[in-house]
């Protein structure tokens, strides 16, 4: 008889979206994998899973069995070991670094690859004692969402158009098209219908072919375009003034600081025709509701803090003063939670470890990122969200920054960090300066380095210890609070000796003094965050995903400040926002020049091409997937695109392979001549490594080759205002290979 088919509801974690999806599972193996039809994807799969589900959960290259070195870091030995032996032996070293050097001398690091529970990380890290903790939030929506919630207390992005009701949609250095495919419909069916489409991006992309309006920006140049949006607004009288009037603090400063960016000298900055910059704007501010669609580009687009903070402020507060806050067809602020989540994450402990001890170790140069801020930010925010606690607090926890922790490793300044519990982020492909990176892996000052992942990467052949982890087929999945999406159970036993990031956080947690906060699985926990609502974990999943119970999903109430304010310190939208004031920085800060930071940056005599980086392909989930065959045939070698004039005087053409270099180093890409890119600017892709080349140091899986961090800087001259490093924007010269 053959065997019998079992069907399961799971949530697909190949990339940060999260479908709904149905999963075939015959005798405890995957066997097909279908796009759930109920959920509001309507089906979609993208090639991701269409090209990689079947081969990923048992894959010739997964880490099955934990692993410990016996040669020096980088060189390839292991031996394998137990998985009680390898605990044991990581939590002694651990508490002897914490009895030693104190907790905050160990750091956590989260990536996405292998779960989506950062919430469980951030616990961990709280209750062990060490606010270090860096997560990929930081290159992410962390630097948007912290700026609007200094502003308004709440968080909109990344917010959907609404076809048939948003009249405006504006995306500021994304492409949903690659970076959101289950979403794309809506784009185009809001097109459809009518939504005026603005696109500001230095590539004609899929997206930007879309667009009405298509603002071929001078990469880095996002706030100063954004500032002289503004301008045209004022001055022209097209914000709301009801709105200003009613719910807005700080208007007349901005109307005074906003003069110096007149559309003649926002061109000068950012290669946009001033005609086109006025179009902009009266287009956003007279098409009411709108909305600035999805997307993190500009998170790392700018070259230091002031650029990054202006336009992340200048994004809000276009959003507050043109009146699209929580409207229908606008910008959503997020629905209040019932769930008990903030209190299970044991911010107490931070807090009581940040008076006893220490701070981050970047908190000083970037006080965004300190628990002062962090505790400042619940302050404000709870006089909307109360004891629950506000329900995105990951994007405003303080995430150091990365320069500072391998300062911390190398140079043991402002304090030494001499462990690090890397739970899937591969450090050395997907964030930038990795040679210093390499360095601080390398040194003898870090004592401990353990990997949690799902394959051998990079970096993590420069651990101490490997351990297996479990994939999204062999854990249940919940991201918290938002109890109503991205649920999903269980579809298989884990294979061979992979347990979930839970798991193994738990064990570790037991033999370190936290026994009375890990239960035995992690649905009883899911059962303390729902406690409030009156339903458990399996519960959820079948009324939502079996019965497509719509009733659980809150219906949205539309502004909701009428009746309790915002969450700030005044319940009043702050333009110019008191919690920043509180923290020593500077508001509205002026949009500058491009920064030459000569042996960071480059200067454009010498590196005369703008060098981007981070834009979506399908095919990859940023330094994932790499190891999958059928994707890897559909793109096999990273691509820089490069324009046909540029080429041309280069000697270049499509196919060639080419050098890439900055200050920093030289890599290799192939080149694809195209006339979607502006002639002074490159793309290059991010992410990249190669499973099939000798994982041992030097070489890394090609980690030299083609990584894109390679080229980058992280000095803290660079970084933005809560201290990530820039991917995109920095002067390059290219040649062929």
């Amino acid at each position: 008889m053959p065997n019998e088919v079992e069907i399961k509801k799971a949530i697909c974690w190949f990339c940060f979206r999260g479908c709904p999806v149905e999963v075939q599972v015959s005798n405890e193996n995957v066997v097909k994998v279908k796009g759930d039809r109920a959920g509001e994807e309507k089906g979609f799969l993208c090639e991701k899973n269409v090209l990689a589900s079947l081969s990923y959960n048992d894959h010739p290259n997964r880490l099955n069995y934990p692993l410990r070195r016996i040669g020096e870091r980088g060189e390839g030995k292991w031996e394998r070991i137990s998985w009680e032996r390898a605990i044991d032996e990581v939590a002694d070293k651990l508490n002897k670094i914490r009895n030693k050097y104190g907790a905050e001398a160990v750091a956590c690091l989260k990536g996405h690859g292998h779960v989506h529970e950062y919430w469980a990380h951030q616990r961990w890290s709280n209750l062990f004692g060490t606010p270090n903790s860096f997560d990929s939030a930081k290159d992410c929506f962390q630097p948007q969402l912290a700026a609007e919630v200094a502003v308004y207390g709440d968080t909109t992005v990344p917010c959907l158009p609404r076809p048939g009701v948003t009249k405006c949609m504006v995306i500021f250095v994304s492409n949903p098209y690659e970076a959101l495919p289950p979403d794309w419909r809506v784009f185009v069916e809001a097109k459809r219908q009518g939504t005026k489409v603005i696109v500001i991006d230095p590539r004609l992309t899929r997206t930007a072919e879309l667009a009405d309006l298509w603002l071929q920006i001078r990469p880095g140049t996002d706030g100063a375009l954004a500032y002289g949006m503004l301008n045209v607004i004022i001055e022209e009288g097209l914000y709301d003034k009801e709105f200003v009037k009613n719910w807005c603090l700080g208007f007349e400063a901005v109307k005074n600081f906003i003069k110096g960016y007149p559309p003649a000298r926002v061109e000068s900055i950012t290669w946009i025709p001033r005609e086109k910059i006025i179009e902009a704007a009266r287009i956003y501010a007279t098409n009411k509701p709108a909305v600035m669609a999805a997307g993190w580009g500009v998170t790392h687009s700018q070259l230091g803090r002031g650029r990054t903070l202006s336009v992340n402020l200048a994004k809000c507060i276009l959003r507050a003063i043109t009146g699209n806050l929580d409207i229908p067809g606008g910008e959503l602020l997020h629905p209040k939670t019932k769930a008990a989540f903030s209190q299970n994450i044991h911010w107490d402990k931070l807090f009581t470890h940040q008076l006893r001890k220490k701070d981050g170790v970047s908190a000083d140069k970037f006080p965004i990122m300190s628990v002062k801020a962090f505790k400042l930010f619940q302050e404000a925010l709870r006089r909307v969200y109360g004891e629950n606690g506000f329900p995105l607090e990951m994007a405003i926890y303080p995430n150091i920054s990365p320069f500072y922790l391998w300062t911390s490793i190398l140079e043991e300044k402002p304090y030494p960090i001499k462990g690090l519990l890397n739970m899937g982020m591969n450090v050395l492909v997907t964030r930038t300066n990795t040679r210093r990176i390499y360095q601080a892996l390398k040194s003898n000052n870090l004592e401990l380095h353990v990997t949690a992942e799902l394959f051998m990467t990079p970096s993590a052949m420069l651990s101490d210890y490997v351990f297996p982890m479990c994939d999204w087929f062999e854990r249940s999945n919940f991201s918290p609070p938002n109890y109503f999406s991205n649920i999903g159970e269980q579809c298989v036993k884990p294979k061979y000796e992979r347990r979930s990031d839970y798991d193994f956080l738990r064990e570790l947690g037991i033999r370190l003094g936290q026994e009375d906060y890990w239960p035995e699985k992690v649905e009883e926990l899911y059962n303390k965050f729902l406690g409030p609502i009156g339903l458990d974990f399996k519960e959820l999943v079948r009324r939502i995903r079996w019965e497509g119970d719509k009733s659980l999903i809150p219906v949205h109430e539309y502004k909701k400040y009428e009746k309790i304010g915002f969450g700030t310190f005044s319940g009043k939208v702050e333009l110019v926002p008191s919690l920043l004031k509180k923290l020593g920085y500077e508001l509205l800060p002026s949009y500058k020049d491009l920064p030459q930071i000569l042996e960071v940056t480059g200067g454009e005599e010498e590196y005369p091409l703008v060098l981007i980086s981070g834009g979506r392909v399908r095919t990859f989930f940023h330094s994932q997937l790499r190891e999958q065959t059928k994707l890897r045939e559909r793109r096999p070698n990273p691509i820089m695109q490069i324009h046909p004039d540029t080429a041309s005087e280069l000697g270049i053409a499509s196919g060639d392979w080419v050098y890439i270099e900055t200050p920093k180093g030289r890599i290799r890409h192939k080149a694809e001549v195209t006339d979607r890119i502006h002639p002074k600017v490159v793309h290059a892709e991010h992410g990249w490594w190669f499973p099939e080349q000798p994982g041992e140091a030097p070489d890394l899986f090609g980690t030299w080759e083609s990584g894109i961090g390679v080229l980058f800087p992280d000095e803290p001259e660079v970084c933005d205002y809560q201290g990530g490093p820039p991917m995109r924007a920095i002067q390059c010269r290219v040649s062929k290979a």
